[in-house]
C-alpha cells in the first residue's frame, strides 16, 4: 500500500526499491536516499552527518536546490527546509544569498555553544566540567611530555611567555591562559586530544564568569603551575607532568569553590 509524506509526496512502499533516485537529480555530486522514516527531517539530517563522515560531503560543497533535496529524499520541501535550518543550527551548513547552501565544518565555538549556556547557569555543571579536566589534562600533560617536539616545545615556550606578559601587566588572562593549555594538549601530536581540548576550552568561557577576578598575580600559585608545567613537560618527565597538572587543576578548582563563596572571601569585622 502506498503511503505519502506529510507534504503530499508519494514515497515508495516496502516492496519498492528505496534507494532509486530522481530522474532529475543533478548527474555529479551526492546522490541521496529516498527517506522511508516518519521522521523525515530527522532522517535528512542523519543522512547528512554520516556522508560527512563518510567523506561524501566535505567542507565547501555546494548542496543541491531545495526542489532537488526534496526529489533525491523523496519528501516536501518542508520537510528539507526543517532538516536545513537543524544543519545550520548544528553548524554544519550555512547559506550565501545568491548562491546557496554550502557544507561547513563547525568550530568548537560553535559546537560549544549550548553547553556555555549551561555553564554559566549551572553550579553542578561547573564541577562536572572540572572533574572532566581532572580526569583529561594530567594524561595530556604526560603524553606532552613523551611525544614533545622542538616545535612543541618552542610553541609552548612562546604561549607560556605570553601568559606571564600578561600577568605581569595586569591584564585579562582568559585567552592566554586557555592558549598554554592548548599548547600543551598540541605538543601531545595527536589530532584528536587538540580537538577535543579546543571543545572543552570553549566551555571554560563559562566558567570564567565564575571567578572573582580576571588576573593574576605574578606570584599567584595558579601563575607558578603554568611554569612549573612547562618545566616537567620540557623535561620530558610524564610522571612529574601529571602531577603536576593535577596540582594545578587543584589549585583552579579551589579558586572557582572561593568565587563561589564570596562571604568566605571577605574579612571579619
Amino acid at each position: 500500500m502506498d503511503e505519502t509524506t506529510e507534504g503530499g509526496t508519494r514515497r515508495a512502499s516496502p516492496g519498492e526499491d528505496a534507494h532509486v533516485m530522481s530522474r532529475n537529480r543533478p548527474e555529479t555530486g551526492p546522490s541521496f536516499q529516498q527517506v522511508t522514516s516518519a521522521r523525515v527531517s530527522r532522517q535528512v539530517v542523519q543522512q547528512f552527518q554520516q556522508m560527512m563522515r563518510d567523506g561524501l560531503l566535505s567542507q565547501g560543497d555546494r548542496l543541491p536546490s531545495e526542489r532537488e533535496l526534496a526529489e533525491q529524499f523523496n519528501v516536501s520541501r518542508n520537510s528539507v527546509r526543517e532538516a536545513m535550518r537543524e544543519l545550520d543550527l548544528l553548524g554544519l551548513v550555512e547559506s550565501r544569498h545568491g548562491e546557496g547552501t554550502f557544507v561547513r565544518l563547525p568550530t568548537p565555538s560553535q559546537l560549544m555553544a549550548p553547553f556555555r549556556a549551561v555553564i554559566e547557569l549551572s553550579t553542578p555543571a561547573v564541577d562536572s566540567v572540572m572533574e572532566f579536566r581532572m580526569v583529561l589534562e594530567p594524561s595530556v600533560a604526560a603524553l606532552a611530555a613523551a611525544n614533545l617536539t622542538r616545535a612543541g616545545k618552542t610553541q609552548l615556550r612562546e604561549a607560556l611567555e605570553a601568559f606571564e606578559r600578561v600577568v605581569i601587566d595586569g591584564g585579562p588572562v582568559e585567552k592566554v591562559d586557555a592558549d598554554f593549555h592548548l599548547a600543551v594538549a598540541r605538543a601531545t601530536e595527536n589530532p584528536a586530544i587538540v580537538a577535543v581540548h579546543s571543545g572543552v576550552y570553549e566551555l571554560l568561557h563559562g566558567m570564567r564568569s565564575r571567578l572573582g577576578r580576571s588576573s593574576y598575580h605574578p606570584h599567584d600559585r595558579l601563575v607558578a603551575g603554568h611554569r612549573a608545567l612547562f618545566d616537567a613537560i620540557v623535561s620530558r618527565d610524564p610522571e612529574r607532568a601529571t602531577q603536576v597538572m593535577r596540582e594545578h587543576l587543584g589549585d583552579v578548582a579551589a579558586d572557582l569553590a572561593l568565587a563561589r563563596e564570596p562571604e568566605a572571601a571577605l574579612p571579619a569585622d
